[in-house]
């Protein structure tokens, strides 16, 4: 009777154990919401410059992008506008996640920026984009914290 009931313990302890375990969110779901770029480097040099995003002005590392739920973009300029005529926020844009979840499309203004997903949790979103100028292509590797 003993063995029965540490047996019966040990099911149920680890029962317990599995259905404690949260729901990992999906792809779309960590996407969606406020984020606030804190790193920006591109690769090979530009100009001799590698992080952009530290030799960009401060008017525009506190600026936001959300990702809405309907698949639109919205730009926020946050605490410090670059141009006090400028509108808090603007949108437009659209985005989309392909099916593989292995890359965001961003639309705004007639372009498209494609991004390769590094990482993507519920905080932390990187990604790798391509341009090509002067016929040299250049790698940016972007880094956004949710907000």
């Amino acid at each position: 009777m003993k063995k029965l009931t540490l047996y019966l313990m040990i099911v149920l302890f680890g029962l317990s154990l599995f259905s404690c375990k949260k729901a990992e969110k999906s792809a779309k779901e960590n996407i969606i919401g406020k984020w606030m770029v804190t790193a920006r480097i591109v690769s090979p040099a530009m100009n001799g410059i590698t992080d952009v995003f530290s030799s960009s002005d401060a008017c525009g590392k506190d600026d936001l992008t959300i990702f809405n739920s309907d698949g639109t973009v919205t730009n926020d300029e946050g605490a410090v506008k670059c141009n006090a005529f400028n509108p808090q926020t603007s949108s437009g844009g659209t985005w989309v996640l392909s099916a593989d979840e292995k890359t965001v499309t961003i639309t705004q203004t007639g372009q498209s920026m494609v991004g390769t997903i590094v990482t993507l949790t519920s905080t932390s979103l990187v990604v790798k984009t391509t341009l090509v100028e002067s016929g040299v292509t250049y790698t940016y590797t972007i880094t956004f914290v949710k907000k």
